[in-house]
């Protein structure tokens, strides 16, 4: 049921989001197109590393502690997501598509200065068989009038407006109300590219064994301070490095929920557990997991992976982890460099660290349920997979063992220096090749400084995700 209003309550929002598009090329063997220039610094970053994680083991191996050998030799997976996200990531898609009714899903809650272009832009696809569903969790601002106003605009666009309950509640509504063969969920502070939902439907086309992908991320408010600045480029490096190692071995561990779409039988044995946990919020992470879990896991730890799905959908701090996991059990997950999203990235440092905190809390949760089965994966994907995972809950450690331990017990303070300058350098790697695959790009140069905030920050995030690791609340809104 939609409701007329004034177009004054809701004509507040008179000018455009207006933002740079850059597609990334593709080469007709499913690379991302770089120059020659491009490949000879990454064979240089890499042997750069390498030489300097050997010289920082060596360094570790005459000191002859444990724990200094242990933290000299965690980046080395770090190594590895380069060499695989560059050297090996292809994108597999057909031509054509099939006209198959595809169902975009779109959770508002408070997002009345974007919603309606969010909607727009969806709406302007190159994707014809299109259904979307607008789920409206009990906004307070004038989402609700703004998605009224909208249905008229559309007659394909369905509207539900609902008590709030979280994302994972909206989400499973619109799943439930929607009819398509394949689900697509955007966020409400998102806009995609006209061509996004097409370049998702032709790489499911070709991969009949992919049960769920993300899309390209991009930051929409990039330019507004440093903190967005910083994030511009840390985005970049976590969807076209580390998702491109991932969609090398299939296995995607986070469609993200800017956009990220799945086959609907990858997922709706996962829903009910949504719709039906008695608590308020989940992540993207934990429903890819479940979509590419082996046959093995499914059949030989049903009590135990059954126990952990239950436990993963109650919360709706991490709902995007939490449907990628799902989607794991079974199917493959790929990442699709050229179905671009704009997303909107805190602006504030507490907001930041406040989403990064629910993020942590999310990666730990779909982690553990993963953690049942990825074993069974490709070794190295399941090598890097354990490597980092162990790392996140190390990080404090490997922290305190590096600048702390070594200097003033060891009496080491070679090793710190080197290992700060393997963090700078990765940050430098990652954003001038984010330069040389974009030629556009701005804000590649922060990478270094995005480095040195995760590295300073985010170890000592682990302790509030612990702690508040049973509550379940958004944090960000």
């Amino acid at each position: 049921m939609t409701v007329e209003v004034p177009m004054v309550e809701i004509g507040h929002i008179e000018k455009k989001t207006t933002f740079r598009l850059h597609i990334p090329r593709i080469s007709k063997s499913g690379r991302i197109s770089v120059s020659k220039k491009a490949w000879a610094f990454r064979v240089t970053v890499v042997s750069a590393l390498i030489l300097l994680m050997a010289f920082n083991l060596s360094l570790s191996l005459a000191i002859g502690d444990p724990l200094i050998i242990y933290s000299t030799l965690m980046p080395a997976h770090t190594v590895t997501i380069f060499v695989v996200g560059w050297f090996f990531f292809k994108k597999k898609s057909s031509c054509e598509t099939d006209d198959d009714l595809v169902s975009v899903i779109i959770p508002v809650y408070n997002q009345e200065a974007l919603v309606e272009e969010a909607i727009d832009a969806v709406f302007r696809s190159t994707y014809p068989n299109l259904e979307v569903v607008a789920v409206n969790d009990g906004s307070k601002d004038h989402s609700r009038e703004i998605l009224d106003s909208l249905a008229h605009k559309y007659p394909c666009l369905r509207v539900i407006h609902k008590p709030n309950g979280g994302k994972r509640t909206a989400v499973a509504t619109g799943f439930y109300a929607s009819k398509g063969k394949f689900i697509v969920l955007i966020d409400s502070d998102s806009i995609i590219d006209e061509n996004a939902i097409e370049e998702l439907m032709r790489t499911f086309s070709a991969n009949p064994k992919v049960g769920g992908m993300a899309g390209n991320g991009k930051v929409l408010n990039a330019d507004k301070n440093l903190l967005t600045k910083c994030q511009d480029v840390w985005y970049d490096s976590a969807f076209n490095i580390h998702k491109a190692m991932e969609s090398t071995f299939g296995n995607v561990l986070c469609c993200s929920g800017c956009l990220a779409a799945y086959r609907r039988e990858a997922i709706s044995r996962f829903i009910p557990f949504w719709a039906e946990a008695n608590v308020q919020m989940s992540d993207d992470r934990d429903l890819t997991t479940y979509v590419t879990a082996s046959s093995w896991a499914k059949k030989e730890m049903t009590p135990l992976t059954q126990h952990l799905m239950e436990s993963m959908a109650k919360y709706d701090d991490s709902e995007d982890r939490g449907l990628t996991a799902q989607t794991l059990t079974t199917w493959k997950t790929v990442y699709v460099p050229t179905a671009i999203v704009h997303t909107e990235v805190p602006e504030k440092m507490r907001q930041w660290i406040r989403q990064q905190t629910r993020w942590r809390k999310g990666y730990l949760r779909s982690g553990t349920f993963v953690s049942a089965f990825f074993w069974k994966k490709h070794p190295l994907m399941a090598l890097v997979f354990y490597t980092e995972f162990m790392q996140s809950l190390m990080s404090p450690l490997i922290f305190l063992l590096v600048y702390l331990y070594a200097p003033l017990f060891l009496h080491n303070y070679l090793l710190p220096l080197t290992y700060l300058l393997g963090q700078l350098l990765l940050g430098f790697a990652s954003g001038l090749d984010y330069r040389l695959r974009d030629p556009t790009a701005k804000n590649w140069v922060y990478k270094p400084l995005m480095s040195l905030l995760t590295l300073v920050v985010i170890p000592w995030l682990l302790f509030p995700a612990l702690w508040t690791y049973k509550k379940n609340h958004w944090l960000t809104r």
